[in-house]
């Protein structure tokens, strides 16, 4: 038996005995990896499931490498990580591959089932759809190109929105090799290559001049303002990178988002959209919740490229705690020279109440970006040369390698 047609047969198999059990309840996914080798990766699959739907947990996934090849990879992290507050968990299945030679591959990962009643796939029948997420990348000549790795996504996709009130997520893609990224909207997939069926954008279930979806293509803020219709809905969001103008890779996110008839509202924050700084300055970002519900506590976090660094670091204080409202908070990062970016950083806020027994409640985010640029040369002399100025600075360069 050749190797494609005994791996199309385990998927079988595999997709067959899942599919006994019960209907998946992925709430959202997505497939990254990290290139540890030449010709070698290490691929994360990250699902976000219903914790409450134990018959239809998931201790091992398929993973399709691309290249004819597959694994079967069990969950990394146990039975999976409870969020706190929610009826959700994060699942991580982590595998290494190594491949033939230089080309363009496609990660992949199906699982049966969608959840049912799903209002704009497939609708009422969406449970026959399956649940399908891919990341699309290219292997490069590393002596010239160095290593590519795709983005991680920061951002948890776990937040809901209320009926008639303005909903926001942001995936939070971060590029550790400092590629520019992209974001797009697009039909979520069944297959490879294939869109579900009977998609409907969001906007597109009970249109109207006050039901609007916007994605920034640079910053990633998905604006729905607002839902009309309560249930739930799926959208994907694909994250391309390019690096000198070639796309690399793209990650694509499946999501779900839940909307609910809410009696409050969600925090509000107040803050900064962006701030240029020269490296070596340190940046004091004040931050302010507050919520219109006065009974409702509520806190902050936030994710974001700063805070991964392995050099000084960025912090954010008095986060994840419940208090009262208005909270303030400071965004703090001593920036060095090895911030110096072409590209801006980019730090996702995230206010809560405490709306929903106590634990959880409404979101509202707020993307900052931060531009960190080179110290500009100390000039010490400059001289007139008939039609022209020498000008000479110290060496060497305060932020010189």
């Amino acid at each position: 038996m050749n190797n494609r047609l005994f791996t199309y047969l385990l998927s079988f198999i595999f997709i067959l005995f899942v599919f006994q059990l019960e209907a998946t309840h992925n709430r959202s996914g997505e497939i990254t990896y990290e290139q540890i080798g030449p010709l070698t990766i290490r691929a994360t699959i990250t699902t976000y499931t219903k914790a409450s739907s134990s018959s239809a947990d998931r201790d091992t996934l398929l993973l399709f490498w691309g290249d004819d090849q597959s694994t079967f990879v069990p969950r990394s992290n146990g039975e999976g990580e409870l969020i706190p507050g929610e009826d959700i968990k994060v699942n991580y299945y982590i595998a290494e591959h190594t491949y033939p030679g230089i080309n363009t591959y496609t990660l992949s990962f199906e699982d049966p089932n969608r959840v049912n009643n799903i209002v704009n796939v497939n609708f009422p029948n969406s449970v026959d759809v399956p649940f399908f997420v891919s990341t699309t990348f290219t292997l490069v000549q590393t002596q010239f190109q160095g290593f590519n790795n795709s983005v991680i996504l920061l951002q948890p996709p776990i937040d809901f929105a209320c009926a008639n009130q303005r909903f926001i997520h942001n995936p939070n893609a971060y590029d550790v090799d400092g590629d520019s990224l992209s974001y797009e909207l697009i039909v979520p997939l069944q297959s490879k290559d294939e869109n579900v069926p009977s998609y409907k954008f969001p906007n597109e279930v009970s249109p109207g001049p006050e039901n609007n979806v916007f994605l920034d293509p640079v910053t990633g803020d998905f604006i729905w303002d607002s839902p009309k219709q309560t249930g739930e809905y799926n959208i994907a969001i694909k994250i391309n990178e390019y690096r000198n103008g070639l796309l690399l890779n793209s990650v694509i996110r499946d999501m779900q988002i839940r909307v609910e008839n809410c009696e409050s509202q969600p925090p509000t924050i107040e803050t900064i959209d962006e701030i240029c700084v020269v490296a070596g300055e340190i940046i004091d970002i004040p931050i302010l919740i507050k919520d219109a519900d006065e009974s409702d506590l509520v806190r902050i976090s936030a994710t974001g490229g700063p805070f991964l660094l392995p050099f000084s670091p960025a912090v954010l204080t008095d986060q994840n705690i419940f208090q009262e409202s208005p909270l303030s908070s400071s965004f703090v990062w001593e920036t060095k020279c090895e911030h110096i970016s072409k590209n801006f950083y980019q730090v996702v806020i995230k206010a809560q109440d405490n709306s929903i027994n106590g634990g959880t409640g409404l979101t509202e985010l707020k993307t900052i970006k931060i531009k960190v640029v080179g110290p500009p040369p100390m000039i010490t002399d400059s001289e007139v040369i008939d039609d022209y100025i020498k000008i000479s600075w110290e060496s060497p360069y305060q932020c010189e390698a």
